[in-house]
């Protein structure tokens, strides 16, 4: 199974990579990925943005119009936008975007903006991408370019049922060590944790508690007076608590614990990783 988990590594590490970062970080993977040799739908905003990718890295608003822009299949004419928003227009050289990419960090309050400059062709670019902290993580909110700002484009799904279809849970998931977590976030503030970790002797811990948002981060009561905590670290990581210990008494081995767990931003892999390796 080690060896399936390092083949799938090698042939995601661009992806794990760009979760794995800052904001300025995944904006520079969208360019500089682009000069990979792998297929146009790995490649940029277009892969980030892809269904089985965007809850990682946009927050909900940002999903939602994707998301509606999509029921409109190949009617182009009747979708939302029919261009990307990444660079203008349909040809590009992908050697001189990454060889005059800029990238400039702008805070305020509570978002950052990243400004992408570039030339194309010999003509500069600008495009900002406005992250949002969202369920503890930066995620992309807003980007604008010459003459659009995503979220004042109007969009609205072609059909009332695809419009109610809900956003499914947001994912993040964790390997470092003999230890995995993975937490699943829902719309109304629900969450559901699962962790696993093997320490010293063979003994070892698993819990799967379900609990709610809270200041920080989350909290998962537990049975006998357990009440595990998960909080967000300065560096969007995660740390794991576990009061008094009394998660470990009925959740982990004798000589395991999950007081003192750690996941730094580092640690975060794709949830097919976990998925495969078990």
């Amino acid at each position: 199974m080690r060896y399936v988990l390092a083949f799938l590594v090698l042939n995601m590490a661009f992806v794990t990579s760009a979760m794995a970062q800052t904001p300025q970080d995944i904006v520079r993977w969208v360019y500089t990925s682009l000069s990979q040799q792998s297929a146009a739908s790995a490649q940029g905003l277009d892969y980030l943005s892809s269904p089985g990718q965007r809850h990682q890295f946009f927050s909900r608003q940002m999903v939602a119009f994707y998301q509606a822009n999509e029921s409109y299949g190949d009617d182009l004419a009747g979708a939302c936008v029919d261009y990307s928003f990444a660079i203008p227009g349909q040809d590009y050289d992908a050697a001189e975007i990454a060889r005059t990419l800029r990238l400039t960090s702008i805070k305020a309050a509570d978002r950052l903006t990243i400004a992408a400059d570039f030339s194309t062709f010999g003509q500069p670019v600008r495009v900002l991408y406005e992250f949002a902290a969202e369920d503890g993580f930066w995620k992309i909110d807003d980007i604008a370019g010459q003459g659009f700002r995503v979220s004042e484009i109007p969009c609205a799904a072609k059909s009332a049922d695809i419009a109610a279809v809900p956003i499914p849970a947001d994912s993040f998931c964790y390997e470092r060590d003999n230890s995995t977590l993975r937490l699943e976030l829902t719309n109304s503030g629900g969450a559901r944790v699962e962790i696993r970790s093997w320490q010293s002797n063979g003994h070892s811990c698993f819990a799967q508690l379900d609990g709610a948002t809270v200041t920080g981060g989350w909290d998962f009561p537990g049975d006998l007076g357990c009440s595990l905590q998960l909080r967000v670290t300065g560096q969007e990581g995660l740390d794991v608590f576990d009061p008094d210990w009394a998660c470990k008494r009925t959740l982990c081995g004798q000589r395991a614990t999950l007081e003192g767990l750690s996941f730094p931003r580092s640690s975060q892999i794709d949830c097919a990783l976990l998925d495969a390796g078990r």
